[in-house]
């Protein structure tokens, strides 16, 4: 018989908490997602910034890769918190129908991220400028980023997602449509 590491109790506060969220019943999700966040979005200024200069920066090219590979990790720790808060939103309302448009943008970027890492891996440290291709890869994959970086913060701070009281989510969301 195992312990369910993610069955919510009720707090003092009226919070839910979980052996998986953090104190007050907030989950570790939002506290995660920076990391990848500043990683992916790093590596593409530093792309950006290889073709400011004639001869390139070689080094930013090499700092856009190893920040790429450290973006996939941080990714993988958030999906994992991701989709345990996923499991606490109630089927069949709008939160859940913008949790999955979000973890499908998320998929999507971290996609095109593992697709970049792989092109890099083999001539990071020979180039001075990162390769167009690369560039505009590492951009489609921030826009598709950014616009599921926005759905997370509308989860959070419209619908009151693992941060509101239980009864307001009881009714998928806190009163707002």
């Amino acid at each position: 018989m195992g312990i369910a590491l993610d069955r919510p109790v009720v707090t003092h506060c009226g919070m839910k908490s979980s052996a998986l969220a953090g104190p007050a019943g907030h989950p570790f999700h939002p506290f995660v997602v920076p990391v990848p966040i500043g990683a992916f979005v790093s590596s593409l200024i530093f792309d950006i910034l290889t073709w400011t200069r004639a001869d390139g920066l070689p080094y930013l090219v090499d700092g856009a890769f190893w920040l790429i590979g450290v973006g996939l990790v941080g990714a993988l720790i958030a999906a994992v918190f991701g989709f345990l808060d996923l499991r606490a939103i109630p089927r069949r309302t709008r939160p859940f129908d913008i949790a999955l448009t979000h973890l499908t943008l998320n998929a999507g970027a971290a996609v095109l991220f593992v697709i970049g890492y792989a092109w890099r891996a083999g001539d990071h440290v020979e180039l001075d400028k990162t390769r167009w291709g690369q560039l505009a890869l590492s951009a489609v994959a921030v826009a598709l980023l950014l616009v599921a970086v926005w759905l997370g913060q509308t989860l959070t701070y419209r619908y009151g997602r693992r941060v509101a009281r239980v009864a307001d989510q009881a009714d998928g969301g806190v009163g707002r449509e």
